[in-house]
């Protein structure tokens, strides 16, 4: 799989793709290369799947920060968080 591939998928398909690498590894039928490519192969998407996770999080950071500071000021707008070409950065 490339790493393309890898990006479009979302947590759920990560976990899915994980699972049947896990299965083929339980089974242990192939040879050693294919064990390792496996291996290889499943390393890539856990990371990948910790990458989109902590994009959510971050997201939700954001959205929950805001709706706090929002109650907090009286509805009045709060320059904490600045978009930053599409990403969010805390501003002291």
């Amino acid at each position: 799989m490339d790493d393309e591939t890898r990006k479009q998928m979302n947590v759920e398909e990560t976990f899915a793709a994980l699972d049947r690498i896990i299965g083929k590894l339980e089974k242990g039928d192939g040879s050693l290369e294919d064990a390792f490519a496996d291996y290889e192969e499943g390393m890539k998407l856990v990371k990948s799947c910790n990458e989109k996770i902590e994009t959510i999080e971050k997201k939700i950071l954001v959205l929950s920060g805001d709706q706090t500071e929002e109650k907090e000021n009286g509805g009045q707008f709060n320059n904490r968080f600045r978009r930053n070409s599409s990403k969010y950065s805390v501003v002291s």
